[in-house]
This record gives C-alpha cells, structure tokens and sequence, in this order.
C-alpha cells in the first residue's frame, strides 16, 4: 500500500525487464479503490482508468501544481470495457486510506470516479520507461459514503477480491493477441 512502493516496485520491475531486453508491452494495475457514489460507483463495481492523478500532493507553487497532481492519461480499453461490462474513469491516489475534507476537494478537482493509493505512482513508473498501462479496480468501499472507510473497507474486500478475481483472467484472455488500438 502507498505511492512509494508502488512506484518503487513497478520502475524495478519495468528496469529488470528492460534490462533482460523484454518488451513490456502493457502494464495492467489490478487492485481495490474506493468508489465515489456520486460518480455512479457501488461495491464491487469493475472500473478501467482513463487516467490517473495525485490527491494529496499539494504544491500550491503555480510552476509545481499540475507536478503535484502528476495527471497521467490510462491506455484507452474501450473494448475491455464493454467485454466486462466494466465502468471507466480517473482514478486519484494518496498514501492515506481514509480522506479528509482537503483530500475530497483535491479528489473532487480530479473529477475521480474512484480512490486509491497507487495507481498514480505506477502510471509515472511506466511513464519513465515508455510502458502503456491502466488500471482494472473493483470498489471496496464507498468515499463519499457514511461508513467509516476502515469498516466498510474490511466488509467488503472479500466480496471486491471475488469481483477482481473474475475479472482479471477475462481481461487478459481478452487482451492477448491484441494490438492497444483494439482494446
């Protein structure tokens, strides 16, 4: 969990291949989020990234801001999308599982659909060694509900990990073979 080892295992990773002279020609970042039910999210829900940014990187220096936010645009898999009947959307990361009020109007300016504490880090790692990527998260609890996160979050990781582990082998069948235009 955070951004720090996010980011520090996949630019190892990305590096070890790349140094084996493997090819990675895509980076998927399956895992668990929030959801944002004003955004349409429910427990369980499978969504794709558009793109990913940064919530609680907060440089209020005008040349430093859009680096806080780090926005990063997802590989665009419209066709998975609609093979998993899987919702789409920016996924916002910070290194905190619950949000305060800042954090919901950070997440709100990111126009996120759901939350976690990675994606943003993995996207910059795969941007530094040119590797497409997204994300595939399932919803394990509701930000701008009224559970604790904590709670909700415990509640609902069996049900988020069943929905992530039905998704992910289709996913990839779905995806081998083909070129990123026809995701």
């Amino acid at each position: 969990m955070g951004t720090t080892p996010a980011a520090l295992a996949t630019f190892l990773a990305l590096e070890r291949l790349h140094l084996d002279e493997t090819k990675t020609d895509l980076l998927i970042n399956a895992g668990t989020c929030g959801g944002f039910q004003a955004m349409g999210a429910a427990i369980g829900d499978v969504y794709l990234t558009t793109a990913v940014a940064n919530h609680d990187r907060r440089i209020p220096i005008p040349s430093f801001t859009e680096y806080g936010i780090g926005k990063i645009s997802s590989l665009q898999v419209d066709n998975l999308s609609k093979e998993l009947g899987a919702k789409k959307g920016i996924c916002t990361t910070g290194n905190s599982l619950d949000a305060h009020e800042l954090d919901h109007f950070h997440m709100n300016q990111n126009e996120a659909s759901v939350k976690d504490m990675e994606a943003a880090a993995i996207a910059w790692s795969c941007e530094l060694h040119k590797t497409p990527h997204f994300g595939l998260k399932v919803v394990t609890d509701i930000v701008d509900g009224d559970k604790p996160t904590q709670e909700e979050f415990m509640e609902n990781l069996g049900t988020a990990a069943k929905s992530l582990q039905e998704a992910l082998p289709i996913a990839i069948e779905f995806i081998c073979g083909k070129g990123h235009d026809e995701l």
